[in-house]
């Protein structure tokens, strides 16, 4: 039987979290502090404080201060029942006779049939602020004159529609000289920052594998989001680096992202959750990518679906075959 699709993003506007208290009964013990904001006992865990309970009806928020924490109406739903977010979800659209439509076929991770062409063109991005607001502001101008065809990027395994869909090439001047230079979107499709990878050893050793712009703050970019976005509906793939993502995209899949390391930041957190229900997590097999998989399944598992891709000890995304890739990713 078809897993029914679940559109977690249109739920969470369309129920409230004071609705779901009242079906749960736990309204009785709640007053209205002011305006937009109830204040009371926490009907989670029993609790006797009559300040610790606060929901937000203007945001559709709740928070307890005292054990339970907070979230959305999904997040509640999972506290009380404790259960996992599909559930919470499916519980949801039951009582409140909810139905959600999409406009592509939901599914496993194969790519749809069309992927196998040249990868997505990158979204026109919005009319660049040059206010310098947010924590990585818009780039004035793009790099020209980058080479896209320098040997590196073939010994890689890149092709010519991968390397046109990204934008990169070799860079001559600048702070990327002598490096491959990476355009870095935010999740809206502006440009803020690029990556410059080392395509000489002794560079990559006196200065660094990878250079970033300074100030440039990563922690707050999945790398591709603005792409993957489009297709995540089949649920988003996870990996660590920039060409772990470039062949997993050249493979047919193009709801791929990016950490940029080897850590979740709560701001790609709170994106991840954003822009999907389910992870295929597929790290490097390392000690490192090890542990990164622990800390999603520590920080997400009871917000999303997770699967996790196993790669033998030595193994890296980047360095697999396409045949290779859509065997794991089957």
């Amino acid at each position: 039987m078809a897993t029914r699709w679940i559109d977690f993003t249109a739920l969470k506007h369309q129920v409230s979290v004071k609705e779901v208290l009242a079906r749960y009964g736990l309204m009785t013990g709640l007053h209205e502090k002011k305006p937009g904001r109830l204040v009371g006992p926490c009907p989670i865990h029993g609790g006797k404080n009559g300040t610790s309970f606060n929901v937000d009806t203007e945001k559709n928020v709740f928070h307890c201060f005292s054990e339970c924490g907070g979230g959305n109406v999904l997040d509640l739903v999972m506290k009380i029942e404790k259960c996992s977010i599909r559930e919470a979800g499916e519980k949801l659209a039951d009582w409140f006779d909810l139905k959600f439509e999409r406009s592509r076929r939901p599914g496993n991770l194969k790519p749809p049939k069309d992927v196998a062409q040249p990868a997505t063109p990158t979204p026109s991005p919005p009319p660049r602020q040059t206010d310098g607001s947010g924590p990585n502001p818009p780039l004035e101008r793009a790099l020209k004159d980058l080479n896209p065809d320098h040997p590196y990027l073939v010994t890689r395994g890149l092709t010519i529609p991968t390397i046109k869909t990204f934008e990169i090439g070799y860079c001559t001047r600048g702070l990327m000289r002598g490096r491959i230079a990476i355009p870095i979107h935010d999740q809206h499709g502006t440009l803020v920052a690029y990556a410059g990878r080392a395509v000489d050893n002794d560079l990559a050793t006196k200065a660094g594998k990878y250079r970033l712009p300074e100030g440039f703050k990563k922690s707050f970019v999945l790398f591709n989001l603005h792409r993957a976005k489009e297709h995540a509906d089949r649920g988003l793939i996870v990996v660590e680096g920039f060409f772990d993502c470039f062949r997993i995209h050249q493979a047919g899949y193009p709801q791929v992202v990016a950490l940029t390391g080897s850590s979740l930041s709560d701001a790609q957190e709170q994106l991840l959750l954003t822009h999907t229900d389910r992870l295929t997590l597929m790290f490097d097999g390392d000690d490192a990518g090890t542990k990164c998989v622990r800390e999603f399944y520590a920080r997400l598992r009871r917000r999303l679906y997770l699967r996790e891709i196993h790669l033998e000890p030595g193994e890296q995304p980047d360095a697999l075959s396409e045949d290779r890739i859509g065997e794991l990713l089957s």
